[in-house]
């Protein structure tokens, strides 16, 4: 049996396409989106018509959703199934997502809550995974080189708010009230607060403000609230939680025990964290994990209820785990017997010092994190959920 993979260079398909084979599919890659930038609409539904005919697909998958896509499959009567790596992921409220060929999947409750009833039974939650199967045959070294590692961007790069309000674009009352949500959103996890604050006004400052402001006059919900909550301020309070934590951290623990890992700009960093740059996620990023004594994941305000995929890359790499809590984390992983979860980044400090200095417990815990994903969250038994989903259907 064939599957169509519609490919856009996600870090995230290589290990979907080995999971799949594992699964015993032969996988059709559809590459032009990663090669070909400006693909005009119309051929891009060609290509996938013709691969649909060609091939005669058991499904078409990709990673996060395109609704060209459904539209193709609902025109032919093909399966097509999306599996969500990105929170937001904008596009997941387009109209298509009611479409009877959709096969929705996604990791975050808060999004999937939001959409599910707009066609029930297409549209699940499913957490991601641990690439077990990659990872498993990189060669890891086994010393330890870091204290405390963070590997991820500071979010200053995809802070389009505070860049319209450095460049004086966006300004006023609606801009006052805006910074009042966000000084009181700063406290507390979410983004309830600036969520339920925000006025039509200020969602009007800033589409008036950026003219590249997403809009879909076809999406089923309102996204003009979704995108200022989340593209906009949702991303500067995850560039506020970052920089934040990582200072208080090189403020509390040893000088050079904070290593971070980015291709962003960190220059309002304390200077006493050892800055990398950037690593390759696929073949350098592993060892990075495996060299860390503790590898912080600091999860972006926009994933409200889910676990982002560097925690799984983590565990899969049989490493220590230090995460912020999320509600979904419990119904999948434990805290203290599989990675180490913290409430507010007032605890943080204390943490890694413990840990730091225990590192029996610190190994422990990382070899019980291994085995529970191995056994039961791998990206290879998420993609054989799919299949198995798609095949019943069929056969029903």
């Amino acid at each position: 049996m064939k599957i169509l993979f519609y490919r856009y260079n996600s870090i995230c398909e290589p290990d979907y396409i080995l999971a799949f084979q594992k699964a015993g599919l032969e996988v059709v890659e559809i590459t032009e989106e990663i090669y070909r930038k400006e693909i005009p609409p119309e051929e891009r539904f060609r290509i996938l018509l013709e691969n649909i005919t060609t091939h005669q697909p058991l499904f078409v998958f990709s990673i996060d959703y395109f609704p060209f896509i459904s539209m193709v499959c609902q025109r032919v009567s093909v399966v097509y199934a999306a599996l969500s790596v990105d929170c937001p992921v904008a596009e997941i409220y387009s109209s298509t997502i009611r479409n009877s060929c959709v096969r929705l999947f996604l990791f975050d409750k808060v999004q999937f809550y939001s959409v599910k009833d707009e066609n029930p039974g297409n549209i699940r939650y499913m957490p991601l995974g641990a690439p077990v199967e990659r990872l498993e045959a990189i060669p890891f070294p086994d010393e330890k080189e870091y204290d405390v590692s963070f590997i991820g961007s500071l979010y200053n790069e995809k802070d389009r708010y505070g860049a319209l309000k450095k460049s004086g674009k966006l300004s006023g009352p609606a801009l006052e009230h805006m910074e009042k949500l966000i000084e009181e959103q700063v406290k507390y996890p979410g983004l309830d607060i600036v969520g339920d604050g925000l006025t039509e006004e200020d969602i009007a400052a800033l589409k008036t403000a950026d003219p590249s402001f997403y809009r879909d006059a076809d999406a089923v919900n309102d996204m003009d609230r979704y995108v200022t909550v989340n593209n906009y301020l949702g991303n500067h309070l995850t560039s506020l939680d970052r920089s934040r934590v990582l200072n208080l951290l090189a403020a509390e623990l040893p000088e050079g025990s904070i290593h971070l890992f980015t291709r962003s700009d960190t220059s309002e960093l304390d200077k006493k964290i050892i800055v990398h740059g950037g690593v390759e996620s696929l073949t350098e990023m592993p060892g990075v994990f495996r060299k860390s004594r503790i590898n912080l994941n600091l999860t972006s305000r926009t994933i409200q209820d889910g676990l982002p995929q560097r925690i799984w890359d983590i565990i899969g790499c049989r490493s220590f785990c230090v995460t912020d809590e999320t509600p979904a984390l419990g119904e999948v992983l434990e805290s203290g017997r599989h990675l180490v979860s913290f409430a507010g980044y007032e605890e943080l400090p204390s943490i890694c010092k413990k840990y730091l200095e225990d590192s029996e417990l610190r190994e422990e815990i990382a070899l019980e994190g291994f085995k529970a994903v191995s056994a039961s969250h791998t990206v290879l038994l998420r993609a054989l959920e799919i299949v198995k989903l798609i095949l019943s259907e069929k056969l029903s």
